[in-house]
């Protein structure tokens, strides 16, 4: 054999050896599919960094705090009105702080599962920045509220049985499409109107987990009701914040989908 040629091979197999050792350095949703050059959509990646699993902790306790809080300023407004006012003026600070938090992981929970690796890892900015994305999050929830709202208008239907299908049936389109287009005044966009039909299967297990989340917080709130609600409150507030998270994975993995059909 020619010299050359096999000094060739052997820098050949150094190479294939040492990119073998970092791509088995690399967590395994950052890993390359031995797919990947025949078949471009993946299956649901179920790779979730631990720092995701600490925020999905933290947002549990807030949640419930913040929802203590209001109970409990309500209760005060109701039995001395001045000492109410003096109480709501922190707890609206801290239902602000905690909401602009759920937006901020749930919107990192969307994009980085859309990548193929959950990590919600380091937040930019304080609590007063995060508010700002809550027209990416709540506004299409309010959009999608005002549909069923409108639809009520023209139908015998209950009012809040329209807004809750509306929720649950419009929100996920509406959340997907203001980021893909990238904006919050944009509630539709081709490419996720189109999933619909290249992927009907994504979108009945989306709507399938949404639907059996709903009731089931729905039926354990019921269950655990006494008033005042205090105690209902600490069983279903930790469950609602496990519930967003999981909820914003599912949009992650449905936006994988999605994206991935579009770049082949």
């Amino acid at each position: 054999m020619d010299p050359r040629l096999a000094l060739a091979q052997q820098y050949l197999n150094a190479a294939k050896s040492d990119a073998a050792e970092k791509e088995a350095a690399k967590p395994r949703g950052h890993r390359a599919s031995p797919t990947a050059g025949t078949k471009r959509i993946k299956a649901f990646s179920l790779s979730v960094a631990p720092a995701t699993l600490v925020h999905a902790l933290l947002a549990a306790m807030a949640l419930t705090f913040s929802a203590l809080a209001i109970t409990f300023t309500y209760h005060m407004l109701m039995v001395n009105f001045v000492v109410g006012r003096v109480v709501a003026l922190p707890t609206g600070i801290i239902v602000a702080a905690t909401l602009g938090y759920l937006s901020v992981c749930f919107l990192g929970i969307i994009e980085s599962t859309s990548t193929g690796y959950t990590n919600v890892d380091s937040l930019e900015g304080d609590w007063r920045e995060w508010f700002w994305t809550l027209p990416a999050t709540l506004g299409m929830l309010a959009v999608a509220a005002a549909v069923g709202w409108i639809l009520s208008l023209v139908s015998d239907t209950s009012v809040w049985l329209l807004i809750g299908l509306c929720a649950v049936v419009l929100y996920p389109v509406f959340q997907l499409s203001s980021l893909e287009a990238g904006s919050p005044v944009v509630p539709l966009s081709l490419p996720v109107v189109q999933s619909f039909v290249k992927h009907p299967l994504g979108w009945f297990v989306m709507y399938g987990a949404s639907f059996a989340l709903t009731n089931a917080l729905w039926f354990i709130g019921r269950a655990a009701w006494r008033d005042p609600p205090y105690g209902m409150i600490l069983i279903v507030g930790p469950l609602v914040a496990v519930a967003l998270f999981f909820y914003a994975w599912l949009l992650g993995q449905l936006a994988h989908l999605i994206s991935t059909e579009n770049d082949s």
